[in-house]
């Protein structure tokens, strides 16, 4: 397991950090390890977007959609 310094955090964010750790009855440094393990753990946007388009199977074209969005209108 890894030691993580954070240097020149202003004096306002480490009192709101403990203010909010407090309020989840935790400490500074297990609500800040927390913190940084729920952001490592979610994807960022060009992850979702990479896994949206390699897992996109469905070739289609324009004039199909259209034909549905028809169809789906007049309730067939």
């Amino acid at each position: 397991m890894a030691t993580l310094y954070v240097r020149d955090l202003s004096d306002e964010a480490v009192d709101e950090l403990k203010v909010r750790a407090a309020r989840n009855r935790q400490s500074l440094q297990a609500y800040a390890r927390e913190l940084l393990e729920r952001e490592a753990r979610t994807p960022t946007l060009a992850d979702v977007i990479d896994r949206i388009e390699t897992g996109a199977t469905a070739r289609l074209s324009t004039d199909e959609v259209l034909a549905d969005i028809d169809a789906g209108r007049r309730g067939e």
